[in-house]
């Protein structure tokens, strides 16, 4: 069957649908709608929120007479009284509705409905109560554009319906891909959608899946480096370490030594809190490579942050002769000549950038080992570039909050995992969620701990106010807090557009004790640790994602004994799911997983690191992603099986050229 047989649809028509990207019958059964309207039954005017569709069943008390309100424009009005309360109705340039509603009679109405100026609807559709037949049921509405209408373009999918839909994965699946695309587009509840949906979704992230491993199988993983130096050559350097590994660490180094001497490559995830000692892991591993005649980088997000491994590194590793060297967008232009000159010959062992290091004049001798901290910062094609400097290089990722995708690439068992616990002694943080009623208290609370000798954090979502929006900047409230509230102690201020000077002398004084309370952006997230910081408030914290969120809360509860406490401030009236979440988990790996069940995990070969990825935009859970390997799985070892079965199937394998699979 093609397009153009279909009832309605002649060359125009199948002009407009291609506009739209539907060229096949294929392509116009699995365009799925946007979003749905649920009239199946009546709305609940204390549910119901500004922008939302509702169905109304009430009697019409008040009708007037339409107006002219300015030239052609006319407007008509009339009351309806429901669940007790009266909703205005206004229709605009529809002076024909007047004579088809009648006063006490009983009506249903769908509409938009507005909370601004007390409940309106406005242009609502309508029908009699006892005549209601249109205005019940689910109606999907699709983004079309305007190219064709909403009623024809269901009739149209109706008839292509009736063909023949088939799947390689029906012989798996609980449900077959036709079946599926019909409750999508022509649900009778919601729930009946959302599991259609699910089978549709399943079945591109089963494409994905299967092109993802047939792709890894015409790829020779074998390493061209090889790691033949024994781990034994870190023991005396990890002796001389000014503190013991922990247990945790000791397993994780020699986990990714093992990895390293394996002949495939490497692609593990370091996870473990602020405070667990990843970096010491990472920069033991870096030093296995430069023993074995390579060379190693660490790629992290902040010029903090930088600063940070740098001196950490050259303090850890002062005594094994290595050439250590940084790369920031603020190195300067003869240094930086000089690194990039170094780095080509070989001269540099270990090299530790920001951004900086993907740029194309960075090259190396000999890269064979990648680190990558706070992986959630960088995206798919950002960790490309650099995996790209070097051919089939290993590659170790450090995260506190590891990012959705990596959370799924783990269950597809394509992503190892070394878990580190918290140092013994790490002070309790205890995290409280408030509303703006609260923050007059929090200040006092602040300057309290403040006389005891403790620092604290204020994080706000923007640097200046914007228009429009009720939201804490740091600048106004910096102004705001040196002349009110916190005006009896020291206030500092730090964002991410100033000058990389001035932040450095900021911080350099917050560590110095030279300021009480740091008023700054979320440029504080990674790379700032002072073991007096107690107190972490962040302001709309509705606003911040989770992995954020825990990365900030893991500023402070660095100092044993030193109870610590995190504000989590909202001026939302409705809870906050994601915050109490937050509150009520305290590793990052739990959020991780809570955090990917509510966004997504990311489209598996495209550059979306999270959310929905599929058509239709629905959210990929975890049994999901379990059952889409149990199907490939099951379909790969097949004989029958073929891929190009699968319709798109050559779509996945073009986005495969393009994007990291570690």
């Amino acid at each position: 069957m093609q397009l153009k047989t279909i009832k309605g649809v002649g060359d125009k028509t199948l002009f407009k649908l291609k506009r739209i990207g539907i060229e096949t019958i294929d392509d116009l059964v699995r365009f799925l709608p946007k979003f749905y309207w649920d009239m199946t039954k009546e709305s609940v005017l204390d549910e119901c929120d500004h922008g939302d569709y509702v169905l109304l069943k009430g009697t019409l008390i008040k009708k007037t007479k339409p107006v002219k309100i300015r030239g052609s424009l006319s407007i008509f009005k009339a009351d309806l009284l429901t669940q007790g309360k009266k909703i205005k109705l206004t229709w605009f340039n529809a002076p024909y509705v007047t004579g088809q509603l009648t006063v006490g009679e009983e009506y249903v109405f769908w509409g938009k409905i507005s909370t601004k100026d007390g409940i309106v609807l406005n242009n609502p559709s309508f029908e009699k109560a006892e005549d209601n037949k249109r205005l019940q049921g689910i109606v999907p509405i699709y983004p079309l554009r305007g190219q064709v209408g909403q009623q024809q373009f269901r009739n149209w999918v109706e008839e292509a319906l009736k063909e023949d839909i088939v799947s390689p994965a029906d012989k798996y699946a609980n449900m077959t891909l036709k079946q599926a695309l019909y409750l999508v587009h022509f649900p009778t509840s919601m729930d009946e959608m959302r599991y259609g949906k699910t089978r549709v979704n399943l079945e591109n992230l089963i494409m994905q899946y299967i092109a993802y491993r047939i792709n890894k199988q015409t790829i020779n993983e074998d390493k061209i480096r090889l790691y033949g130096q024994s781990s034994s050559i870190l023991n005396k350097s990890i002796q001389s370490l000014p503190y013991a590994l922990t247990q945790s660490q000791d397993k994780a180094l020699w986990e990714i030594i093992k990895d390293l001497q394996c002949k495939k490559r490497t692609n593990r995830m370091l996870l473990g809190d602020v405070g667990s000692g990843k970096t010491v892991v990472a920069l033991l591993s870096c030093l296995y490579a430069v023993r074995n005649g390579y060379q190693a980088a660490i790629m992290v997000p902040t010029e903090i942050l930088a600063n940070q491994h740098y001196i950490n590194a050259k303090k850890l590793l002062q005594n094994e002769n290595l050439s250590i060297a940084i790369l920031t967008s603020s190195t300067k232009a003869p240094e930086r000549r000089l690194i990039l000159e170094k780095l080509r010959c070989g001269l540099i062992d270990i090299i530790i950038g920001t951004h900086a290091v993907l740029n194309d004049k960075v090259e190396f001798r000999n890269l064979s080992f990648i680190v990558i901290d706070e992986l959630h910062k960088f995206g798919v094609k950002q960790k490309g570039t650099l995996e790209e400097k070097a051919k089939q290089c290993d590659v170790l990722s450090m995260s506190a909050t590891p990012i959705p995708r990596a959370v799924a690439l783990t269950i597809y068992g394509d992503l190892a995992i070394s878990q580190l616990q918290a140092r013994e002694g790490t002070a309790k943080v205890t995290t409280h969620i408030m509303g703006s009623d609260k923050l007059a208290g929090m200040y006092s609370f602040i300057v309290d701990h403040v006389k005891m000798g403790e620092q604290a954090y204020i994080v706000c979502p923007l640097v200046l106010d914007s228009e429009g929006l009720e939201i804490y900047s740091a600048k106004h409230l910096y102004k705001e807090v040196t002349k009110g509230a916190l005006k009896d102690v020291k206030v500092g201020l730090i964002y991410g557009s100033m000058k990389d000077k001035e932040k450095n002398e900021v911080m350099q004084a917050f560590y110095n004790r030279e300021i009480d309370v740091l008023i700054a952006t979320s440029v504080i997230e990674v790379g700032i640790d002072s073991p007096y910081a107690s107190i972490m408030t962040v302001l709309n914290a509705d606003r911040f994602g989770l992995a954020t969120l825990h990365q900030l809360r893991g500023r402070i509860g660095r100092k044993a004994g030193l109870r610590s406490y995190c504000f989590l401030h909202t001026s939302k009236d409705k809870e906050n799911l994601r915050l109490q979440a937050l509150a009520s988990k305290k590793n990052g790996d739990e959020i991780a997983e809570y955090d990917a069940s509510i966004r997504g995990y990311g489209d598996f070969l495209g550059e979306r690191q999270s959310g929905g990825s599929f058509k239709g935009d629905a959210i990929i859970t975890k049994d999901v992603i379990i059952e889409c390997k149990r199907i490939a799985d099951l379909l790969l070892a097949d004989k029958n099986f073929e891929m190009h079965q699968f319709v798109d199937i050559d779509v996945y394998l073009e986005k495969l050229q393009n994007i990291s699979l570690n």
